[in-house]
């Protein structure tokens, strides 16, 4: 152990339960650090690595499990122990802290002495493999310098080591040290209490018994498992292996139980025995065996709504073909006998004869506009993206030149923001922008002084946000939930025209390219449509 003390990173949102932690902690004369927030533990962690982490679950914007996640991805801090705080009590909140990377868990309120005691020993366990090389390189060197025989030998290394047992002790691995022949020389405290709680009787815990005639002579029922750590251990202590593990089944009748089996060298000398040391890694495999039911189930799920998308894709190809085929063909004879009708009846015919069939063409017209926008949105959903760069500046100074081009006369004040670069597909980004500005002409058409801006800003997380804006109609915003939506009109069609498509277009254009959009508007003052983009999808 080190003989400075240990400093501890104490994370939580909360500040009082930061300084109820650190009061705690204060006691046991560890040196504490505290962030609010998940951020800002990973700036401290950057900036001075801790010697343990207490870490809250519930915090706003990243939570411990994503902070933890990322700080066992990153080597520099992979090895910190993270003792996960929580008034999370459930198995699927330690499930998911075991996958982030968790070492322990405490429930809140925290319990003082659970709390010295897990950390104690998270500690220690940290500083277990620069013990063993600093230490055990020195018992080896007494140990060898002060033999004469084998007996003396196995005396001075019983010497050397019961020095260490209280260091050992504090471990909860189940730890036996070995002399050169495989005799039992020394065990620890975890050791001697699974002897005792089993029913596992020796004289002296195995003390000087040979430990590899014990797993030689294993039950039938363990005999493979004993047989691989024998050999394992020969192998380190002829020196052909610098270490050895494995792990292995212990179940008891009432509990299912794994073990983890590791043997290294007690120093660099071949001769001088080594360390046996059992692992309980059942919450471990526990929780592995949870994971991977929960995984076979998710993949159960994602290929039954694969399917269901298959076969919503079929039903929506087998849609754009009626739409295009089957409800065109009696438009087109509609269209075609009214026009007859009305060469038929000539001149002479009534007013009102005359306007049910401008009534009729009219309709036909707005069904071949609403069966072209409808197969539009169709293949929105199933076209594939091209990325690729777009300028979005002069895309919207093009379209607003085309309106300004056919309706001259109209007094408008156009400002378009230069050299708004983006990626994504530009045949699907043309159709954004034809709408959302065909959208801003249209409904500013009663201005007296029309005004129609394109720009770009920054978002609360430092994203590129779009903006279309108009000073026209406008829309009362407490039917905005209705705006994006298919066949959603929020003004009639006699104020202005439209197949109450194109915006539910648009919405899905965006979707697809991982952004999203919405609008901000009062009646009268017009509308402001912003939309964002996501990053490129390889």
């Amino acid at each position: 152990m080190s003989a400075s003390p240990a400093t501890i990173l104490v994370v939580d949102d909360e500040p009082a339960n930061c300084r109820l932690l650190e009061a705690l902690l204060l006691p046991e004369g560890y040196l504490t650090l505290s962030a609010n927030s998940g951020a800002q533990a990973l700036r401290l962690v950057a900036r001075q690595a801790p010697d343990l982490i207490l870490l809250d679950v519930m915090m706003p914007e990243i939570d411990g499990y994503q902070v933890a996640a990322l700080l066992k991805a990153d080597p520099v801090s992979s090895n910190i122990p993270i003792i996960m705080v929580t008034a999370l009590s459930d198995r699927d909140a330690r499930i998911a802290g075991l996958k982030a990377g968790a070492e322990e868990f405490l429930s809140k309120p925290v319990d003082r002495a659970e709390l010295w005691l897990r950390v104690r020993n998270l500690l220690r366990l940290k500083d277990y493999g620069d013990f063993l090389r600093n230490h055990n390189l020195v018992l080896e060197r007494e140990v060898m310098a002060r033999t004469a025989d084998l007996r003396q030998s196995t005396q001075l290394q019983l010497s050397e080591a019961a020095r260490q047992v209280a260091i050992l002790n504090a471990l909860p691995a189940h730890i036996a040290l070995l002399d050169r022949k495989g005799r039992i020389i020394s065990v620890n405290n975890a050791w001697r209490n699974f002897a005792d709680a089993h029913v596992l009787l020796s004289p002296a815990y195995g003390l000087g018994l040979d430990y590899l005639l014990v797993c030689d002579d294993a039950p039938d029922h363990s005999a493979g498992d004993a047989r691989q750590a024998a050999q394992g251990i020969r192998a380190v202590l002829r020196g052909s292996l610098p270490s050895f593990s494995f792990e292995y089944a212990c179940h008891s009748e009432t509990q299912r139980r794994w073990f983890m089996l590791t043997v290294t060298p007690l120093s660099s000398d071949r001769m001088g025995g080594v360390i046996v040391m059992h692992l309980d890694v059942s919450a471990r495999k526990q929780a592995q065996e949870d994971v991977q039911l929960l995984n076979e189930g998710l993949e159960q799920r994602v290929q039954q709504r694969t399917d269901q998308l298959q076969v919503a894709n079929q039903e929506l190809e087998a849609f754009s073909y009626s739409a295009s085929h089957d409800l065109r063909t009696p438009l087109s004879a509609i269209d075609g006998y009214s026009s007859l009708l009305g060469k038929e009846i000539g001149a002479g015919a009534s007013e009102r004869s005359k306007h049910y069939l401008s009534r009729i063409r009219a309709g036909v017209t707005q069904m071949g506009e609403l069966i072209d926008a409808l197969l539009s949105l169709a293949q929105v959903s199933r076209s594939h993206i091209a990325w690729e760069s777009v300028d979005l500046s002069a895309m919207a100074r093009a379209v607003l030149e085309g309106y300004c081009e056919r309706e001259p006369q109209r007094p408008v004040v156009l400002t378009i923001t230069p050299g708004l670069q983006v990626t994504g597909d530009h045949r699907l980004l043309q159709q954004v922008m034809d709408n959302l500005l065909g959208n801003a002409w249209k409904f500013s058409s009663q201005a007296a002084q029309a005004s129609i801006h394109f720009s770009c800003s920054a978002g609360s997380a430092g994203e590129p946000v779009y903006t279309v804006q108009d000073n026209g109609a406008g829309f009362d915003m407490a039917y905005a939930d209705k705006l994006f939506g298919a066949f959603q009109r929020l003004h009639t069609a006699s104020e202005f025209a439209g197949t109450g498509i194109g915006l539910a277009t648009v919405h899905r254009i965006v979707t697809r390219h991982g952004g999203r959009i919405w609008a901000e508007s009062m009646p009268g003052h017009g509308a402001s449509f912003h939309f964002t983009l996501g990053k490129p999808q390889v």
